[in-house]
């Protein structure tokens, strides 16, 4: 039987990630961002990431390559909502970019996650809202190699 690995909850290792380095900022569109899985169906969120794993490719034995798309939310009902959405949306996928060569603890998984690659699927991209079509959303995709460990 070939050895097989067990891989990290991915949306966890990046929702863990961005969560920290969003709390780190100072730009004024950053601040009171919640960085999270799930948005409760039929609502539109105001300040709002949403990571989800969108599928992926095994690398090899112990390395998982997942692909996961940012959800950017960002409405406050100013003039400036547009241009801070994009803004959030640039900076989300800078951060996301940073993970590479880093390590991240999580709950759960017994040693840190090792982020060894980071690569652009589909940079920031407007698109409608999914709860409501007159409004717009930004998204983004990415793959993050991420190490496994033996199971």
């Amino acid at each position: 039987m070939r050895p097989v690995a067990l891989y990290p909850d991915a949306e966890l290792v990046a929702v863990t990630w961005l969560r920290a380095r969003l709390a780190d900022r100072s730009e004024p569109y950053a601040s009171g961002v919640t960085v999270g899985t799930k948005v409760t169906p039929g609502s539109s969120p105001t300040k709002y990431v949403r990571l989800r794993r969108l599928g992926g490719t095994e690398l090899h034995m112990v390395a998982d390559n997942p692909r996961l798309q940012a959800q950017v939310w960002y409405s406050t009902g100013a003039t400036s909502d547009e241009a801070n959405r994009q803004a959030l949306a640039q900076l989300v996928w800078a951060l996301l970019r940073g993970i590479q060569g880093q390590d991240v603890t999580v709950p759960g998984w017994p040693r840190p996650v090792t982020c060894s690659r980071v690569g652009t699927f589909a940079g920031p991209t407007p698109v409608p809202d999914p709860a409501d079509n007159t409004r717009t959303i930004t998204q983004l995709t990415v793959e993050i190699g991420m190490r496994g460990r033996p199971a």
